[in-house]
Protein backbone atom coordinates (compact mmCIF):
# COMPACT_ATOMS: atom_id res chain seq x y z
CA UNK A 1 0.00 0.00 0.00
CA UNK A 2 2.87 2.34 0.86
CA UNK A 3 4.58 1.56 -2.47
CA UNK A 4 1.41 2.31 -4.43
CA UNK A 5 0.87 5.54 -2.51
CA UNK A 6 4.46 6.57 -3.16
CA UNK A 7 4.05 5.76 -6.85
CA UNK A 8 0.90 7.91 -7.07
CA UNK A 9 2.70 10.81 -5.36
CA UNK A 10 5.66 10.51 -7.75
CA UNK A 11 3.41 10.38 -10.84
CA UNK A 12 1.32 13.32 -9.59
CA UNK A 13 4.49 15.32 -8.88
CA UNK A 14 5.92 14.59 -12.33
CA UNK A 15 2.58 15.49 -13.96
CA UNK A 16 2.41 18.74 -11.99
CA UNK A 17 5.99 19.59 -12.97
CA UNK A 18 5.29 18.80 -16.65
CA UNK A 19 2.18 21.01 -16.70
CA UNK A 20 3.98 23.78 -14.78
CA UNK A 21 6.85 23.73 -17.29
CA UNK A 22 4.40 23.56 -20.18
CA UNK A 23 2.57 26.67 -18.98
CA UNK A 24 5.89 28.55 -18.84
CA UNK A 25 6.68 27.72 -22.48
CA UNK A 26 6.27 31.26 -23.86
CA UNK A 27 7.48 33.04 -20.72
CA UNK A 28 10.74 31.06 -20.83
CA UNK A 29 11.23 32.31 -24.40
CA UNK A 30 10.64 35.93 -23.48
CA UNK A 31 7.22 36.18 -25.14
CA UNK A 32 4.25 37.75 -23.36
CA UNK A 33 1.40 35.37 -22.57
CA UNK A 34 -2.03 35.24 -20.97
CA UNK A 35 -2.74 33.48 -17.68
CA UNK A 36 -3.29 29.76 -18.36
CA UNK A 37 -4.74 27.35 -15.83
CA UNK A 38 -4.97 23.56 -15.89
CA UNK A 39 -6.59 21.79 -17.69
CA UNK A 40 -8.02 24.23 -20.26
CA UNK A 41 -5.10 26.62 -20.54
CA UNK A 42 -6.49 29.93 -21.82
CA UNK A 43 -9.70 28.27 -23.05
CA UNK A 44 -11.50 28.62 -19.70
CA UNK A 45 -15.03 29.91 -20.28
CA UNK A 46 -14.78 29.71 -24.08
CA UNK A 47 -18.09 28.57 -25.49
CA UNK A 48 -20.01 29.55 -22.35
CA UNK A 49 -19.19 32.93 -20.77
CA UNK A 50 -16.98 34.19 -23.58
CA UNK A 51 -16.34 33.44 -27.23
CA UNK A 52 -13.17 32.17 -28.84
CA UNK A 53 -12.72 35.54 -30.54
CA UNK A 54 -13.01 37.27 -27.15
CA UNK A 55 -10.04 35.30 -25.88
CA UNK A 56 -7.99 36.11 -28.98
CA UNK A 57 -8.97 39.79 -28.81
CA UNK A 58 -7.72 39.88 -25.21
CA UNK A 59 -4.40 38.34 -26.23
CA UNK A 60 -4.03 40.62 -29.25
CA UNK A 61 -4.95 43.72 -27.22
CA UNK A 62 -2.35 42.90 -24.57
CA UNK A 63 0.60 43.33 -26.98
CA UNK A 64 -0.85 45.43 -29.84
CA UNK A 65 1.74 47.99 -30.89
CA UNK A 66 4.24 46.61 -28.35
CA UNK A 67 5.22 43.15 -29.59
CA UNK A 68 4.90 41.09 -32.76
CA UNK A 69 3.27 38.14 -30.99
CA UNK A 70 1.73 36.82 -27.78
CA UNK A 71 1.51 33.28 -26.45
CA UNK A 72 -1.62 31.38 -25.39
CA UNK A 73 -2.41 27.76 -24.51
CA UNK A 74 -5.12 25.50 -25.94
CA UNK A 75 -5.38 22.87 -23.19
CA UNK A 76 -1.63 22.36 -22.63
CA UNK A 77 -0.54 23.13 -26.19
CA UNK A 78 1.34 26.45 -26.71
CA UNK A 79 0.00 28.58 -29.58
CA UNK A 80 1.63 31.76 -30.92
CA UNK A 81 -0.79 34.60 -31.76
CA UNK A 82 0.57 36.90 -34.47
CA UNK A 83 -0.06 40.55 -33.51
CA UNK A 84 2.04 42.18 -36.24
CA UNK A 85 0.73 42.54 -39.80
CA UNK A 86 4.19 42.35 -41.37
CA UNK A 87 4.79 39.05 -39.58
CA UNK A 88 1.38 37.79 -40.73
CA UNK A 89 2.36 38.60 -44.31
CA UNK A 90 5.71 36.88 -43.82
CA UNK A 91 4.03 33.68 -42.64
CA UNK A 92 1.17 33.60 -45.17
CA UNK A 93 3.08 34.70 -48.27
CA UNK A 94 6.84 35.22 -48.18
CA UNK A 95 7.72 32.19 -46.04
CA UNK A 96 4.71 30.08 -46.98
CA UNK A 97 6.99 27.12 -47.81
CA UNK A 98 7.78 26.94 -44.09
CA UNK A 99 4.11 27.29 -43.01
CA UNK A 100 2.15 25.35 -45.63
CA UNK A 101 0.09 23.23 -43.19
CA UNK A 102 -2.90 24.20 -41.04
CA UNK A 103 -2.36 21.55 -38.37
CA UNK A 104 -5.89 20.17 -38.74
CA UNK A 105 -6.65 16.61 -37.64
CA UNK A 106 -6.95 14.21 -40.58
CA UNK A 107 -7.72 10.48 -40.40
CA UNK A 108 -8.49 9.26 -43.92
CA UNK A 109 -8.44 5.59 -42.91
CA UNK A 110 -11.37 5.82 -40.52
CA UNK A 111 -12.86 9.13 -41.65
CA UNK A 112 -12.26 9.58 -45.42
CA UNK A 113 -14.17 12.87 -45.57
CA UNK A 114 -11.51 14.47 -43.34
CA UNK A 115 -9.01 14.24 -46.23
CA UNK A 116 -10.21 17.42 -47.91
CA UNK A 117 -8.29 20.38 -49.27
CA UNK A 118 -8.87 22.60 -46.21
CA UNK A 119 -7.30 20.16 -43.72
CA UNK A 120 -4.65 18.05 -45.41
CA UNK A 121 -1.03 19.18 -45.53
CA UNK A 122 2.31 18.69 -47.23
CA UNK A 123 2.60 17.22 -50.69
CA UNK A 124 -0.96 15.82 -50.51
CA UNK A 125 -2.25 19.37 -50.20
CA UNK A 126 -0.06 20.64 -53.02
CA UNK A 127 -1.18 17.80 -55.31
CA UNK A 128 -4.88 18.35 -54.60
CA UNK A 129 -4.66 22.15 -54.86
CA UNK A 130 -3.04 21.86 -58.28
CA UNK A 131 -5.70 19.38 -59.37
CA UNK A 132 -8.62 21.47 -58.13
CA UNK A 133 -7.49 25.00 -59.05
CA UNK A 134 -8.69 24.72 -62.70
CA UNK A 135 -12.21 23.93 -61.43
CA UNK A 136 -12.48 27.45 -59.94
CA UNK A 137 -11.50 29.54 -62.96
CA UNK A 138 -13.75 32.42 -64.02
CA UNK A 139 -14.94 30.42 -67.00
CA UNK A 140 -15.97 27.41 -64.89
CA UNK A 141 -17.73 29.62 -62.33
CA UNK A 142 -19.50 31.58 -65.07
CA UNK A 143 -20.88 28.31 -66.47
CA UNK A 144 -22.66 27.74 -63.13
CA UNK A 145 -24.30 31.17 -63.18
CA UNK A 146 -27.48 29.91 -64.87
CA UNK A 147 -28.04 27.51 -61.99
CA UNK A 148 -27.59 30.30 -59.43
CA UNK A 149 -30.02 32.45 -61.39
CA UNK A 150 -32.77 29.78 -61.30
CA UNK A 151 -32.49 29.43 -57.52
CA UNK A 152 -32.46 33.22 -57.15
CA UNK A 153 -36.01 33.27 -58.50
CA UNK A 154 -37.01 30.84 -55.74
CA UNK A 155 -35.33 33.08 -53.16
CA UNK A 156 -37.45 36.01 -54.25
CA UNK A 157 -40.61 33.89 -54.21
CA UNK A 158 -39.83 32.82 -50.63
CA UNK A 159 -40.30 36.41 -49.45
CA UNK A 160 -43.86 36.57 -50.84
CA UNK A 161 -45.62 34.62 -48.11
CA UNK A 162 -44.00 36.73 -45.38
CA UNK A 163 -44.90 39.96 -47.16
CA UNK A 164 -48.50 38.85 -47.73
CA UNK A 165 -48.94 37.79 -44.10
CA UNK A 166 -46.92 40.64 -42.63
CA UNK A 167 -44.76 38.15 -40.72
CA UNK A 168 -41.11 38.80 -39.77
CA UNK A 169 -38.47 36.88 -41.71
CA UNK A 170 -35.77 34.73 -40.09
CA UNK A 171 -33.21 36.01 -42.56
CA UNK A 172 -30.39 33.63 -41.54
CA UNK A 173 -32.60 30.58 -42.17
CA UNK A 174 -33.73 31.98 -45.51
CA UNK A 175 -30.13 32.69 -46.55
CA UNK A 176 -29.06 29.21 -45.44
CA UNK A 177 -31.82 27.69 -47.55
CA UNK A 178 -30.72 29.76 -50.55
CA UNK A 179 -27.01 28.92 -50.28
CA UNK A 180 -27.81 25.26 -49.54
CA UNK A 181 -29.88 25.06 -52.74
CA UNK A 182 -27.22 26.88 -54.77
CA UNK A 183 -24.31 24.76 -53.55
CA UNK A 184 -26.37 21.56 -53.64
CA UNK A 185 -27.17 22.20 -57.28
CA UNK A 186 -23.79 23.60 -58.34
CA UNK A 187 -21.88 20.93 -56.43
CA UNK A 188 -23.98 17.83 -57.11
CA UNK A 189 -26.90 18.72 -59.33
CA UNK A 190 -29.21 17.99 -56.40
CA UNK A 191 -32.60 19.62 -56.01
CA UNK A 192 -32.45 20.27 -52.26
CA UNK A 193 -35.67 22.37 -52.27
CA UNK A 194 -34.64 24.00 -48.99
CA UNK A 195 -36.32 27.28 -49.96
CA UNK A 196 -39.59 25.60 -50.85
CA UNK A 197 -39.64 23.39 -47.75
CA UNK A 198 -37.90 25.81 -45.35
CA UNK A 199 -35.26 23.20 -44.69
CA UNK A 200 -33.68 19.99 -45.97
CA UNK A 201 -31.62 17.03 -44.83
CA UNK A 202 -28.44 18.77 -46.00
CA UNK A 203 -29.25 21.73 -43.76
CA UNK A 204 -29.68 19.39 -40.80
CA UNK A 205 -26.31 17.79 -41.53
CA UNK A 206 -24.77 21.26 -41.88
CA UNK A 207 -25.92 22.11 -38.38
CA UNK A 208 -24.09 19.06 -37.04
CA UNK A 209 -20.87 20.24 -38.70
CA UNK A 210 -21.00 23.90 -37.69
CA UNK A 211 -23.06 24.12 -34.49
CA UNK A 212 -20.25 22.86 -32.30
CA UNK A 213 -20.89 22.44 -28.56
CA UNK A 214 -18.16 23.37 -26.04
CA UNK A 215 -17.50 19.65 -25.45
CA UNK A 216 -17.18 19.04 -29.19
CA UNK A 217 -14.79 21.98 -29.42
CA UNK A 218 -12.59 20.48 -26.70
CA UNK A 219 -12.70 17.11 -28.49
CA UNK A 220 -11.53 18.70 -31.76
CA UNK A 221 -8.72 20.49 -29.92
CA UNK A 222 -7.65 17.28 -28.21
CA UNK A 223 -7.47 15.23 -31.43
CA UNK A 224 -5.59 18.11 -33.07
CA UNK A 225 -3.06 18.30 -30.24
CA UNK A 226 -2.57 14.52 -30.10
CA UNK A 227 -3.07 13.42 -33.74
CA UNK A 228 -0.96 10.24 -33.61
CA UNK A 229 -2.71 8.94 -30.51
CA UNK A 230 -6.10 9.93 -31.97
CA UNK A 231 -5.40 8.04 -35.20
CA UNK A 232 -4.18 5.04 -33.22
CA UNK A 233 -7.50 5.13 -31.32
CA UNK A 234 -9.29 5.47 -34.71
CA UNK A 235 -11.00 8.70 -33.68
CA UNK A 236 -12.83 10.63 -36.38
CA UNK A 237 -12.77 14.35 -37.12
CA UNK A 238 -16.43 14.47 -38.15
CA UNK A 239 -19.57 13.18 -36.44
CA UNK A 240 -20.37 9.65 -37.64
CA UNK A 241 -23.82 10.50 -38.99
CA UNK A 242 -22.30 13.22 -41.22
CA UNK A 243 -20.05 10.69 -42.98
CA UNK A 244 -22.84 8.11 -43.03
CA UNK A 245 -25.04 10.56 -44.92
CA UNK A 246 -22.55 12.27 -47.19
CA UNK A 247 -20.32 9.48 -48.55
CA UNK A 248 -23.21 7.34 -49.92
CA UNK A 249 -24.79 10.51 -51.36
CA UNK A 250 -21.70 11.33 -53.40
CA UNK A 251 -21.06 7.70 -54.36
CA UNK A 252 -24.58 7.10 -55.64
CA UNK A 253 -24.61 10.40 -57.57
CA UNK A 254 -21.26 9.63 -59.22
CA UNK A 255 -22.37 6.09 -60.14
CA UNK A 256 -25.66 7.39 -61.60
CA UNK A 257 -23.86 9.96 -63.74
CA UNK A 258 -21.26 7.52 -65.00
CA UNK A 259 -23.84 4.82 -65.72
CA UNK A 260 -26.13 7.17 -67.63
CA UNK A 261 -23.46 9.43 -69.17
CA UNK A 262 -24.95 12.47 -67.40
CA UNK A 263 -22.98 15.72 -67.63
CA UNK A 264 -23.87 18.99 -65.90
CA UNK A 265 -21.99 22.30 -65.54
CA UNK A 266 -21.25 21.74 -61.85
CA UNK A 267 -18.44 21.03 -59.44
CA UNK A 268 -19.11 17.30 -59.17
CA UNK A 269 -18.80 16.91 -62.94
CA UNK A 270 -15.33 18.44 -62.72
CA UNK A 271 -14.41 16.10 -59.86
CA UNK A 272 -15.59 13.11 -61.91
CA UNK A 273 -13.25 14.25 -64.69
CA UNK A 274 -10.40 14.32 -62.16
CA UNK A 275 -11.41 10.83 -61.05
CA UNK A 276 -11.52 9.39 -64.56
CA UNK A 277 -8.94 11.46 -66.46
CA UNK A 278 -6.82 13.14 -63.79
CA UNK A 279 -7.46 16.59 -65.27
CA UNK A 280 -10.23 19.03 -66.19
CA UNK A 281 -8.14 20.57 -68.96
CA UNK A 282 -7.80 19.42 -72.57
CA UNK A 283 -4.45 17.72 -72.19
CA UNK A 284 -3.04 14.24 -72.47
CA UNK A 285 -4.20 12.04 -69.60
CA UNK A 286 -1.40 9.47 -69.71
CA UNK A 287 0.60 9.16 -66.49
CA UNK A 288 -1.71 11.61 -64.70
CA UNK A 289 -2.66 10.64 -61.16
CA UNK A 290 -6.43 10.41 -60.68
CA UNK A 291 -8.64 11.10 -57.69
CA UNK A 292 -10.17 8.19 -55.81
CA UNK A 293 -13.89 8.13 -55.07
CA UNK A 294 -13.17 8.93 -51.40
CA UNK A 295 -11.07 11.92 -52.46
CA UNK A 296 -13.93 13.07 -54.68
CA UNK A 297 -16.35 12.76 -51.74
CA UNK A 298 -14.02 14.67 -49.40
CA UNK A 299 -13.61 17.61 -51.82
CA UNK A 300 -17.34 17.69 -52.54
CA UNK A 301 -17.96 17.70 -48.79
CA UNK A 302 -15.73 20.69 -48.05
CA UNK A 303 -16.99 22.62 -51.07
CA UNK A 304 -20.57 22.19 -49.93
CA UNK A 305 -20.23 22.85 -46.21
CA UNK A 306 -17.61 25.60 -46.38
CA UNK A 307 -19.50 27.34 -49.15
CA UNK A 308 -22.99 27.14 -47.75
CA UNK A 309 -22.26 28.36 -44.20
CA UNK A 310 -19.79 31.16 -44.98
CA UNK A 311 -21.95 32.51 -47.80
CA UNK A 312 -25.19 32.40 -45.80
CA UNK A 313 -23.47 34.17 -42.89
CA UNK A 314 -22.21 36.95 -45.15
CA UNK A 315 -25.51 37.29 -47.02
CA UNK A 316 -27.67 37.43 -43.88
CA UNK A 317 -25.50 40.00 -42.07
CA UNK A 318 -25.28 42.16 -45.20
CA UNK A 319 -29.07 42.19 -45.49
CA UNK A 320 -29.30 43.07 -41.79
CA UNK A 321 -26.90 46.00 -42.10
CA UNK A 322 -28.72 47.30 -45.17
CA UNK A 323 -32.04 47.06 -43.31
CA UNK A 324 -30.48 48.83 -40.32
CA UNK A 325 -28.88 51.58 -42.47
CA UNK A 326 -31.54 52.74 -44.89
CA UNK A 327 -29.32 55.41 -46.48
CA UNK A 328 -26.77 52.76 -47.45
CA UNK A 329 -29.55 50.46 -48.65
CA UNK A 330 -30.88 53.18 -50.96
CA UNK A 331 -27.41 53.95 -52.27
CA UNK A 332 -26.81 50.26 -53.08
CA UNK A 333 -30.22 49.97 -54.70
CA UNK A 334 -29.56 53.01 -56.89
CA UNK A 335 -26.35 51.37 -58.16
CA UNK A 336 -28.10 48.03 -58.70
CA UNK A 337 -30.93 49.56 -60.72
CA UNK A 338 -28.52 51.71 -62.75
CA UNK A 339 -26.30 48.76 -63.72
CA UNK A 340 -29.22 46.46 -64.47
CA UNK A 341 -30.67 49.08 -66.77
CA UNK A 342 -27.46 48.87 -68.82
CA UNK A 343 -28.07 45.11 -69.20
CA UNK A 344 -31.74 45.13 -70.28
CA UNK A 345 -32.92 44.85 -66.69
CA UNK A 346 -31.35 41.39 -66.32
CA UNK A 347 -29.03 40.19 -63.57
CA UNK A 348 -26.07 39.03 -65.63
CA UNK A 349 -22.57 37.95 -64.71
CA UNK A 350 -21.16 41.13 -66.28
CA UNK A 351 -23.71 43.39 -64.58
CA UNK A 352 -22.67 42.06 -61.17
CA UNK A 353 -19.00 42.76 -61.91
CA UNK A 354 -19.84 46.45 -62.47
CA UNK A 355 -21.45 46.97 -59.03
CA UNK A 356 -18.46 48.38 -57.18
CA UNK A 357 -20.29 50.00 -54.25
CA UNK A 358 -21.98 46.66 -53.60
CA UNK A 359 -18.48 45.17 -53.41
CA UNK A 360 -17.64 47.73 -50.72
CA UNK A 361 -20.76 46.79 -48.75
CA UNK A 362 -19.89 43.08 -48.89
CA UNK A 363 -16.29 43.76 -47.84
CA UNK A 364 -17.48 45.81 -44.85
CA UNK A 365 -19.74 42.93 -43.83
CA UNK A 366 -16.83 40.50 -44.15
CA UNK A 367 -14.78 42.80 -41.93
CA UNK A 368 -17.43 43.28 -39.26
CA UNK A 369 -18.76 39.68 -39.31
CA UNK A 370 -15.76 37.66 -40.49
CA UNK A 371 -16.93 34.13 -41.43
CA UNK A 372 -13.46 32.61 -40.93
CA UNK A 373 -12.12 34.64 -38.00
CA UNK A 374 -8.75 32.86 -37.54
CA UNK A 375 -6.06 31.38 -39.78
CA UNK A 376 -3.99 28.49 -38.44
CA UNK A 377 -0.50 27.55 -39.63
CA UNK A 378 2.13 25.10 -38.37
CA UNK A 379 5.89 25.42 -38.74
CA UNK A 380 7.19 22.51 -40.79
CA UNK A 381 10.76 23.25 -39.65
CA UNK A 382 12.35 25.49 -37.04
CA UNK A 383 11.79 29.18 -37.77
CA UNK A 384 13.65 32.16 -36.33
CA UNK A 385 11.77 35.38 -35.50
CA UNK A 386 14.35 38.21 -35.34
CA UNK A 387 11.82 40.73 -33.99
CA UNK A 388 11.26 38.49 -30.94
CA UNK A 389 14.72 36.90 -30.87
CA UNK A 390 13.12 33.47 -30.62
CA UNK A 391 13.21 30.33 -32.73
CA UNK A 392 9.93 28.46 -33.14
CA UNK A 393 10.32 24.70 -32.91
CA UNK A 394 9.12 22.51 -35.75
CA UNK A 395 5.43 21.74 -35.28
CA UNK A 396 4.60 24.96 -33.41
CA UNK A 397 1.04 26.16 -34.04
CA UNK A 398 0.76 29.78 -35.19
CA UNK A 399 -2.58 31.60 -35.25
CA UNK A 400 -3.38 34.77 -37.20
CA UNK A 401 -6.32 36.49 -35.42
CA UNK A 402 -8.16 37.93 -38.42
CA UNK A 403 -11.16 38.97 -36.31
CA UNK A 404 -8.84 41.01 -34.06
CA UNK A 405 -7.26 42.78 -37.04
CA UNK A 406 -10.70 43.56 -38.46
CA UNK A 407 -11.81 45.15 -35.16
CA UNK A 408 -8.61 47.03 -34.33
CA UNK A 409 -9.46 50.76 -34.00
CA UNK A 410 -5.95 51.64 -35.14
CA UNK A 411 -6.68 49.94 -38.47
CA UNK A 412 -10.42 50.61 -38.72
CA UNK A 413 -11.55 53.66 -36.64
CA UNK A 414 -14.87 53.07 -34.87
CA UNK A 415 -14.57 49.38 -35.77
CA UNK A 416 -18.14 48.41 -34.80
CA UNK A 417 -19.71 51.01 -37.09
CA UNK A 418 -20.85 49.77 -40.52
CA UNK A 419 -19.12 51.97 -43.09
CA UNK A 420 -18.62 50.67 -46.67
CA UNK A 421 -16.48 53.71 -47.50
CA UNK A 422 -13.63 51.97 -45.67
CA UNK A 423 -13.27 49.99 -48.90
CA UNK A 424 -12.93 52.70 -51.51
CA UNK A 425 -9.82 52.26 -53.66
CA UNK A 426 -8.00 55.09 -51.86
CA UNK A 427 -8.91 53.80 -48.38
CA UNK A 428 -7.66 50.29 -49.18
CA UNK A 429 -4.44 51.64 -50.66
CA UNK A 430 -3.77 53.61 -47.46
CA UNK A 431 -4.03 50.50 -45.23
CA UNK A 432 -1.62 47.64 -44.69
CA UNK A 433 -2.17 44.89 -47.26
CA UNK A 434 -2.88 42.37 -44.47
CA UNK A 435 -5.26 44.43 -42.34
CA UNK A 436 -8.18 42.77 -44.20
CA UNK A 437 -8.01 38.98 -44.63
CA UNK A 438 -11.50 37.49 -45.04
CA UNK A 439 -10.20 34.82 -47.44
CA UNK A 440 -6.69 34.42 -46.09
CA UNK A 441 -3.73 35.12 -48.36
CA UNK A 442 -0.88 33.37 -50.08
CA UNK A 443 -0.96 29.98 -51.84
CA UNK A 444 -3.36 28.59 -49.24
CA UNK A 445 -6.02 31.29 -49.56
CA UNK A 446 -9.68 30.35 -50.11
CA UNK A 447 -9.92 28.50 -53.42
CA UNK A 448 -13.68 29.12 -53.67
CA UNK A 449 -13.53 32.88 -53.01
CA UNK A 450 -14.87 33.99 -56.40
CA UNK A 451 -17.75 31.52 -56.35
CA UNK A 452 -18.75 32.54 -52.81
CA UNK A 453 -18.69 36.25 -53.65
CA UNK A 454 -20.72 35.66 -56.81
CA UNK A 455 -23.34 33.73 -54.85
CA UNK A 456 -23.64 36.45 -52.19
CA UNK A 457 -23.64 39.28 -54.69
CA UNK A 458 -26.36 37.66 -56.78
CA UNK A 459 -28.57 37.03 -53.74
CA UNK A 460 -28.25 40.67 -52.66
CA UNK A 461 -29.09 42.03 -56.10
CA UNK A 462 -32.06 39.71 -56.47
CA UNK A 463 -33.52 41.02 -53.20
CA UNK A 464 -32.63 44.72 -53.49
CA UNK A 465 -33.90 44.86 -57.05
CA UNK A 466 -37.45 44.08 -55.89
CA UNK A 467 -37.74 44.56 -52.13
CA UNK A 468 -37.15 47.11 -49.37
CA UNK A 469 -35.98 45.79 -46.00
CA UNK A 470 -36.35 47.05 -42.44
CA UNK A 471 -35.38 45.55 -39.07
CA UNK A 472 -38.21 43.82 -37.21
CA UNK A 473 -38.65 44.61 -33.51
CA UNK A 474 -38.05 40.93 -32.73
CA UNK A 475 -34.35 41.52 -33.47
CA UNK A 476 -32.44 42.46 -30.30
CA UNK A 477 -30.44 45.62 -30.98
CA UNK A 478 -27.56 46.07 -30.79
CA UNK A 479 -26.77 42.55 -31.97
CA UNK A 480 -25.13 40.29 -29.41
CA UNK A 481 -22.86 37.62 -30.87
CA UNK A 482 -23.19 34.04 -29.67
CA UNK A 483 -20.38 32.79 -27.43
CA UNK A 484 -20.98 29.19 -28.48
CA UNK A 485 -20.61 29.48 -32.23
CA UNK A 486 -17.35 29.43 -34.16
CA UNK A 487 -19.08 31.50 -36.85
CA UNK A 488 -20.67 34.94 -36.41
CA UNK A 489 -24.17 34.27 -35.12
CA UNK A 490 -26.60 36.71 -33.51
CA UNK A 491 -28.27 35.71 -30.25
CA UNK A 492 -32.01 35.46 -30.84
CA UNK A 493 -31.56 35.53 -34.61
CA UNK A 494 -31.97 38.29 -37.18
CA UNK A 495 -35.56 39.15 -38.06
CA UNK A 496 -36.40 41.50 -40.91
CA UNK A 497 -39.48 42.95 -42.57
CA UNK A 498 -39.76 43.13 -46.36
CA UNK A 499 -42.02 45.15 -48.65
CA UNK A 500 -42.23 45.29 -52.43
CA UNK A 501 -40.83 48.34 -54.19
Amino acid sequence: MTVWLLLVVVVATLLYYYVWRRYRYWRDRGIAELDPSFPLGDMKGVGTTRGFNDMLDEAYGRVRGKSAAVGVYFLISPILIVADLDLAKQILVKDFHLFHDRGQYVNERDDPLSGHLFSIGGERWRYLRNKLSPTFTSGKIKSMFTTIHEIGDELLASFDKYIDCGDPIDIKLLCQCFTCDVIGSCAFGLQCNSLKNEGSKLLEIGDKVFRVSPMRMLYLMAVGIFPRLSRALRLSALPGDVSAFFRPLVQSTVEHRERNAVERPDFLNLLIQLKNKGTVEDETTEELQKLTLDEVAAQAFVFFFAGFETSSTTLSFTLFELANNTDIQERVRAEVLEKLQLHDGKITYDALKEMTYLDQVINETLRLYTPVPQLFRVTNESYHLPSLNVTLEKGTMVLIPVHSYHHDPALFPEPYRFDPDRFTADAMKARHSHAFLPFGDGPRNCIGMRFGLLEVKFGLVQVLNKLRLTVNERTALPLRMSKRSGFPEAEGGIWLNASRL
